[in-house]
């Protein structure tokens, strides 16, 4: 939208030549997890809750522009496919380009949020994001440690394609909503270098007048239980957005 102009400016893939990435993981409850996905899914076993704040540099459709983004997801299997993938039942974004194209196409749960550069210090680095002056969550690795040419080499074979779903929901003007179904994206990875840590992830509690969009949302995670933390990722590289690759699947 709007069509009426002509298509969407946004290509079919998006090749992005630089972006960092930090991402932070932990083990939580089935129940918490079947609390932040919908109907079409069920939690992976053991389910996981990962946090992964992401700098995209030199974007196509934004004119050269970069945008800042976290997406929240939690492990998922959909229908008899065995394989999981994230399901993404919330992202926020510093840029409205980004918001409308994944909200619109992607089925993303996307909100605004304004985020700093993510902080390197040391063998350590940190984020945070905001909506207005309200903090809404703040993540930290530390004892980054460089992984090996062949552990790079494995995780750049596991980020060719990087599947994350999607809900698309649209309202109707009545209880029957006019569009309710899951979707699958794929993004595609090359890392130059990456770490491991040890993560930690803060969601806030701001008020409904602090944080009017997302108080409700970081409230929700906040209440996730943490079971047992993961490894912390940490990364540079390449990415592309492959557009051609997005499907809506059977609810």
């Amino acid at each position: 939208m709007p069509a009426l102009f002509g298509p969407s400016v946004v290509p079919d893939r998006s090749v992005v030549p630089f972006a960092e990435v930090v991402s932070i993981s932990f083990e939580t409850t089935v129940e918490a997890a079947e609390r932040l996905m919908p109907r079409f899914f069920k939690p992976a076993g053991p389910p996981v809750v990962t946090v992964t704040r992401i700098d995209y540099q030199d974007v196509d459709y934004l004119g050269g522009r970069g945008y800042r983004e976290i997406v929240v997801s939690v492990g998922a299997l959909h229908g008899d496919n065995h394989r999981a993938a994230g399901f993404a039942p919330v992202m926020w974004v510093t840029e409205p380009g980004a918001l409308i194209s994944g909200r619109e196409f992607m089925g993303f749960a996307k909100l605004p949020a304004t985020m700093e550069a993510i902080e390197r210090e040391g063998d350590s680095c940190r984020f945070r994001a905001s909506e207005y002056d309200a903090v809404l969550m703040e993540g930290r690795v530390s004892g980054l440690h460089p992984l090996s040419d062949d552990s790079l080499a494995r995780v750049n074979q596991s980020a060719e394609a990087v599947r994350t779903y999607g809900w698309k929901l649209i309202p109707g003007d009545g209880e029957t909503p006019d569009v309710d179904h899951p979707m699958m994206n794929v993004m595609r990875w090359n890392y130059s270098r990456a770490w491991s840590g040890d993560g930690d992830i803060r969601f806030h509690r701001p008020d409904a007048r602090a944080a009017p969009l997302s108080a409700h949302v970081v409230e929700a995670l906040a209440d996730v239980p943490v079971v047992a933390s993961r490894r912390a990722f940490v990364a540079e590289g390449r990415a592309e957005i492959d557009r051609t690759a997005t499907r809506r699947l059977h609810g």
